[in-house]
């Protein structure tokens, strides 16, 4: 293989690399694992329920509000 062809097989490489879904950690889950640790269902309806209260919450982090509102806002539209 020359030069060039094995440059361009290391970049679709590393191109297929970062678009793997196989990667650990990220944020993925993390809102409705708050909502069921808070003590309500694992249902939309609950889910919303905890959406609702955090968003009232003064204490909650911006983080969790964010969440919240992304959630309240495009996930659960019926």
């Amino acid at each position: 293989m020359d030069h060039s062809k094995r440059k361009k097989a290391k970049g679709l490489a590393k191109a297929f690399q970062k678009m793997s879904h196989r990667k650990k950690g990220g944020t993925k889950g993390t809102f409705t694992a708050a909502a069921t640790k808070a003590g309500h269902p694992d249902t939309p309806a609950g889910r919303k329920a905890y959406a609702n209260q955090v968003l009232k919450d003064p204490d909650a982090s911006t983080k969790m509000k964010k969440k919240a509102n992304f959630y309240k806002n495009i996930i659960s539209k019926n």
